[in-house]
């Protein structure tokens, strides 16, 4: 939905997806807001040019279903980690963002039951990774 976007014209997207992914419980059009924020972030982050590697996996272990999404971006200062899932906190330049997609991911992250969580090293890139259940009861009525 977004390749086409001129931001991403100098971007490689690498899609390493599971096929055999389990159903579980999700209100689509809320977790495609969620990844569209996350892939649309990571591109302005690598200023359009880089890598966004999207990978998708079932842990049978934990029965969570694993989406990240990880850039060549600037990462994340330290300092700025604690904050990003705050509303209204933004690097960007004024006019630029809101502060809120972030934090609006997080909560839709957590209505599904899931977790949202966040890796970065500054100059190197920023990975983000949503855990969403898949009870064993919806696995097996597959």
């Amino acid at each position: 939905m977004v390749e086409d976007r001129v931001l991403f014209h100098n971007i490689e997207v690498i899609r390493d997806y599971e096929h055999d992914l389990p159903l579980t419980v999700m209100d689509p059009a809320q977790m495609q807001q969620v990844f569209m924020n996350l892939i649309i972030n990571a591109a302005e982050a690598m200023e359009g040019g880089g890598r966004l590697t999207v990978t998708t996996r079932f842990d049978r272990q934990l029965e969570v279903i694993q989406a990240s999404f990880r850039d060549t971006g600037h990462g994340i200062s330290e300092e700025n980690m604690a904050r990003i899932f705050d509303p209204f906190f933004t690097t960007k330049e004024v006019g630029h963002g809101t502060g809120l997609g972030l934090a609006i991911s997080f909560g839709i992250v957590k209505e599904h039951g899931g977790t949202i969580t966040v890796e970065s090293d500054e100059g190197v890139g920023t990975t983000f990774s949503i855990e969403l259940p898949a009870p064993a009861s919806i696995e097996e009525e597959r």
